[in-house]
């Protein structure tokens, strides 16, 4: 199966979307979830010709009480939002979740508790795992900020470290970090277990420019 990741495109559509079955878009993809911004990004999933288009939201998409609505607006293009959902794509299985750890006043975001919570009790079984933001540790970082000289501070939720390395996805993919994006992989502590995947599909950088492509993988 190959799989096409987008994330943190902030309404900017000038890129090349590759070709591949399942399309994801791990959140962002609005500066503010306003409405001409939620139509733009309908209109774009609508002309995307995957077969399968996946998406969740982002911690800019402060939609509020207007989720549902949203979901559905967004789904009429024959997407699915896999936002706290579970879905099975040929014998693949998916899940998706928006949550991050609380920065600011926006949106899907968590307390530690919370979070500690949610990551506990969410579905033991999954192949794709698709955030907006990382996991603690992994792709999670911004250049120059620091917590002392040289040694840059990790911005990932613990708790989602702990469940990917519990449950071992093939694949966890996420955005929400701008300055991590990239590839690597997350290699399982015993040698006959599953190693995991790991990509931050971030496409702009910390000064919001189009810096980067969409990531095609593999499984």
């Amino acid at each position: 199966m190959k799989i096409c990741i987008i994330s943190d495109n902030h309404s900017n559509y000038d890129f090349e979307v590759p070709d591949a079955n399942v399309l994801i878009h791990a959140g962002d993809f609005s500066y503010q979830g306003k409405l001409d911004e939620m139509i733009n990004f309908r209109d774009w999933l609508e002309k995307q010709p995957h077969k399968h288009k996946l998406f969740i939201y982002g911690n800019h998409e402060r939609m509020g009480w207007q989720e549902l609505y949203w979901r559905d607006f967004l789904e009429e293009t024959g997407a699915t939002c896999l936002h706290s959902t579970e879905l099975e794509i040929d014998g693949l299985k998916f899940y998706g979740s928006s949550y991050t750890p609380t920065f600011g006043n926006w949106a899907f975001m968590m307390d530690d508790e919370q979070r500690k919570r949610y990551w506990q009790n969410a579905p033991y079984e999954v192949d794709v795992l698709v955030t907006h933001g990382p996991p603690h540790g992994l792709l999670d970082t911004v250049d120059g900020l620091e917590i002392e000289p040289g040694k840059l501070e990790h911005l990932g939720c613990i708790h989602l470290r702990n469940y990917i390395e519990r449950v071992k996805p093939k694949l966890a993919c996420w955005g929400h970090i701008h300055d991590s994006y990239g590839q690597m992989t997350l290699k399982a502590w015993e040698p006959n277990e599953q190693n995991t995947l790991c990509v931050n599909a971030s496409l702009l950088d910390e000064q919001y420019k189009m810096v980067n492509k969409p990531i095609v993988i593999e499984l």
